[in-house]
């Protein structure tokens, strides 16, 4: 073998045998570094758990039946004794309806805190505006005294109170 041939070779296994021997370089840390910096802002910009849809809807159509009972129990306690007082009929020919919008603003125990009447749709002859106001007050009394369910605690609803017949 030549003598050149032999000191290169021998030159490249020392370079070799060095090289897999020394510490990592500095611009291995500084990738890894990058790489960890990456992963950190990639784990922040993971968009949070987005609740169960259909819990939702179950809330909705709770609440939605719960409302269907409050006004029926409305309509027996509050609306009904309140015509006979007045001696009206809610029928078909002189009182086909009677129905007040509310938004009801409500707190964690069920109780109404306030109370904005959104609007009133009302065909009944018998009754007077002296008679709606008075009604309109009976309501909002009537309201504030009740405790509503779990499925309107801390919440702000949009609600109907009363009837509309099918003549």
């Amino acid at each position: 073998m030549k003598p050149s041939l032999f000191f290169w070779l021998s030159l490249l296994g020392i370079l070799a045998a060095c090289q897999s021997k020394s510490p990592a370089p500095k611009e291995t840390n500084a990738v890894a570094k990058t790489i960890a910096e990456t992963a950190a802002v990639k784990d922040t910009l993971t968009p949070p758990k987005i609740q169960d849809s259909v819990s939702v809807i179950v809330n909705e159509d709770t609440r939605t039946l719960n409302w269907t009972e409050i006004n029926i129990d409305f309509m027996a306690n509050c609306l009904n004794p309140f015509l006979a007082s007045k001696r009206i009929k809610s029928d078909c020919t002189g009182c086909d309806k009677i129905m007040f919008s509310f938004s009801f603003v409500v707190d964690g125990q069920g109780k109404i805190q306030s109370a904005l009447k959104e609007g009133e749709n009302i065909s009944c002859t018998g009754m007077s505006e002296t008679d709606k106001k008075k009604l309109e007050d009976e309501i909002l009394v009537y309201m504030k005294k009740q405790v509503l369910p779990a499925s309107f605690y801390n919440i702000t609803y949009k609600g109907s109170l009363g009837f509309i017949l099918k003549c």
